[in-house]
């Protein structure tokens, strides 16, 4: 069951500690897509929620008013929509308060990126094609949906994802795909990898950015507690991780170099 709550938001357009971002908004806190790997679940208990991390969705129902005076007061910057919550989850929907933010964004002649698992996104393609202050980042962590299913239960699929790529790329929007986090003994060995890469290439994205598992001594647990019972043997390999993390990660990242450069993708690794 997903708790819904509508919250007055204070300031939606918010300074960003991401690298190249002047601001990040984020229409909502809380996120239904409940990946167990997510950075993001601090929120928790920044928001004062005593559910579970995917069982609440806060909807930032005064956007449209806030944003439209900060943008008027604020210098033009780039902006990254969708930093701690899916700004493209179910709710979106029928809420839109991220395509009002793209509305008013485009209006304001602000830059901004979008980051998202969900082919959602897709629906507002009429305000990007026309925008070239704009890209879209779409988050795909595996090709395989059984596993999918076990990493980010309630995410759209990824032949969707897959889908949306390609369909972002054809309007001509710049697109490129989040490969992140790599799951340690499901989508890091050279077989899978080379899999995994085809089927990017396949979309036409012009651009690839890596990311490795991070947050390690919180996400681990709860990896092992997910996969312990269908997949046994990766167990070991997660509790070796954090033991022997950096030489995982030298390997990780000689072996995504070697197919990345084999496919010809231009791919960023940002461990």
């Amino acid at each position: 069951m997903i708790h819904i709550k509508e919250v007055m938001a204070k300031s939606i357009l918010n300074k960003s500690r991401i690298p190249g971002m002047v601001y990040c908004i984020n229409p909502y806190t809380g996120c239904f897509h409940s990946c167990i790997y997510c950075y993001a679940t601090f929120m928790k208990d920044y928001s004062g929620h005593k559910e579970e991390w995917g069982s609440f969705v806060d909807v930032k129902v005064n956007l449209a008013e806030i944003l439209l005076k900060e943008v008027k007061k604020k210098k033009p910057g780039y902006v990254c929509i969708g930093t701690v919550a899916d700004p493209y989850q179910p709710i979106e929907k029928e809420r839109r308060l991220t395509r009002t933010a793209i509305e008013i964004l485009t209006d304001n002649n602000f830059p901004f990126e979008i980051l998202t698992k969900s082919s959602l996104v897709c629906r507002d393609i009429d305000l990007l094609k026309g925008y070239d202050k704009c890209s879209v980042e779409i988050t795909i962590t595996t090709i395989d949906d059984k596993i999918r299913k076990l990493f980010e239960p309630n995410a759209d699929t990824i032949e969707n994802r897959l889908k949306s790529v390609k369909a972002l790329v054809d309007t001509g929007i710049e697109t490129n795909i989040f490969f992140g986090p790599v799951l340690p003994y499901f989508s890091d060995s050279e077989s899978a990898l080379d899999e995994i890469f085809d089927a990017f290439r396949d979309t036409g994205v012009r651009r690839i950015l890596v990311d490795k598992l991070n947050y390690l001594n919180q996400k681990v647990p709860i990896i092992i507690s997910k996969i312990k019972n269908s997949y046994p043997q990766g167990v070991a390999l997660y509790e070796n991780l954090i033991r022997n993390h950096n030489n995982y990660v030298d390997i990780l990242r000689q072996r995504i170099l070697k197919i990345a450069q084999s496919k010809r993708l231009n791919t960023e690794i940002i461990f």
